[in-house]
């Protein structure tokens, strides 16, 4: 599928998320664009790191580092940001298959999409996790000089 429409499918899906959120004004637009940039990101980083959960991980990185980002910038909680920018990230096609599969007996593969969708999920709870600890630690820094 053509990049483009990817990271444009992906900041509408995310704006239809903070539509559901009820978020309004400037808001919307920017949590929005953080899922467009994440999965931006996350196509780009295929370009040169050939495992999914890197992949994954350093979307995730660049989701956590913007959502500090605009949270400071905008005078708001960065949950907004990161809750609405990770939607493009969720694995939806793994877990889909993998309950398919359940649903079809076919252990083997139902085995084999559920790793995948668990090492998809660590990889982006371990992305933002590392993103919130660098940002915190160059605040620190900051704040003793």
């Amino acid at each position: 599928m053509n990049p483009y429409i990817q990271v444009v499918a992906a900041f509408f899906g995310s704006l239809g998320f903070a539509l559901l959120f009820n978020l309004r004004g400037r808001w919307l637009f920017f949590t929005a664009l953080g899922g467009g940039l994440s999965w931006c990101i996350y196509l780009i980083s295929g370009s040169f790191i050939s495992h999914y959960e890197r992949q994954y991980f350093a979307a995730a990185f660049f989701l956590g580092i913007y959502s500090e980002l605009m949270a400071r910038k905008t005078k708001s909680p960065s949950t907004l940001y990161l809750v609405v920018g990770m939607i493009p990230l969720i694995p939806g096609a793994a877990l889909y298959y993998m309950m398919r599969n359940a649903i079809q007996t076919n252990f083997k593969i139902f085995a084999e999409r559920g790793l995948e969708a668990v090492i998809t999920g660590g990889a982006i709870a371990s992305g933002i996790i590392t993103a919130m600890v660098c940002w915190n630690v160059i605040k620190l820094n900051l704040l003793k000089k």
